[in-house]
């Protein structure tokens, strides 16, 4: 078997508490032809000084304040595009992956074709539910939604399969399709970038197939104050507009807007309960 180059880039931000367990859990990987890169995306906190521990097994790209998740990555893909990679693995700081992941991702493009995005099963380290387990996109509503959320992780409840988008949190793809689809749109801060770069694949003929054996564990939005933070919910909303409207024409960008302006109440209620249960 053939052991493509992956790899393993970690958007940092302020996650001093966090970034060494996914470090060391990347060296502690049983695949062995890898690189780790961290974007350090203007912290302020002492990630730097996380970092410089371990400086002889990770390359650093340093950014002087937060472009974001969108433009923080495509800054990295530009610095970083010389370098022989086959694959990059685009991981949250605030995730640890196990001893196969990166193994599990490399076999599924030997599977199902190098011309894919592939993402893992991501576990919710705080409860051990699945937070991903495929992505659905509402053709009614144009709402996104992670298959499986909260949902007992049993091992043969969701099945690999080609899914309609993959989470940014934990994103394999291939240099060439990176190159391809230009990065991603950097009219997004946070949010949607993940399932417009997924859904602009596709008129490129790249699927997005999620893999159900390779695991990521996340401990959910540490970055953004928490699961449920207001500040989240209003990011996300702000780019879920953006998201309506690049995707749409005027009249079916209406209506999107009106639907989810009306269901917008119910969606805060149900942030809300699910905040205090």
């Amino acid at each position: 078997m053939i052991y493509p180059k992956v790899n393993v880039i970690i958007l940092n931000w302020n996650g001093d508490k966090v970034l060494a367990d996914c470090i060391k859990s990347i060296l502690q990987s049983n695949y062995s032809n890898y690189i780790v890169t961290i974007i350090d995306n203007g912290s302020t906190d002492l990630s730097l000084d996380v970092i410089s521990k371990f400086h002889q097994n990770v390359e650093l790209i340093k950014i002087d304040k937060n472009l974001g998740y969108a433009m923080a990555y495509n800054y990295a893909f530009n610095k970083i595009a010389k370098n022989n990679d086959d694959y990059y693995f685009l991981l949250n700081n605030d995730t640890e992956i196990t001893n196969d992941t990166i193994d599990k991702l490399v076999f599924a493009t030997k599977k199902y074709g190098k011309n894919n995005i592939y993402g893992p099963k991501i576990i919710n380290s705080n409860n051990n539910n699945i937070w991903y387990a495929g992505g659905k996109l509402n053709p009614l509503t144009f709402n996104v939604n992670h298959i499986g959320l909260n949902q007992k992780n049993l091992i043969t409840e969701f099945k690999s399969s080609k899914t309609d988008f993959i989470s940014g949190c934990a994103l394999f793809i291939s240099k060439t399709n990176i190159n391809k689809l230009n990065g991603f749109n950097e009219n997004y801060n946070f949010y949607y970038e993940d399932v417009e770069l997924c859904i602009k694949a596709k008129s490129f003929n790249i699927d997005s197939i999620f893999i159900n054996n390779s695991i990521v564990l996340h401990k959910i939005s540490y970055s953004m104050g928490g699961r449920y933070s207001l500040y989240k919910i209003y990011v996300k909303i702000i780019s879920k507009i953006k998201f309506i409207l690049n995707n749409n024409n005027l009249g079916m960008s209406i209506y999107y807007m009106i639907i989810n302006f009306i269901l917008l109440p119910f969606f805060l209620i149900y942030k809300i309960i699910q905040k205090f249960l």
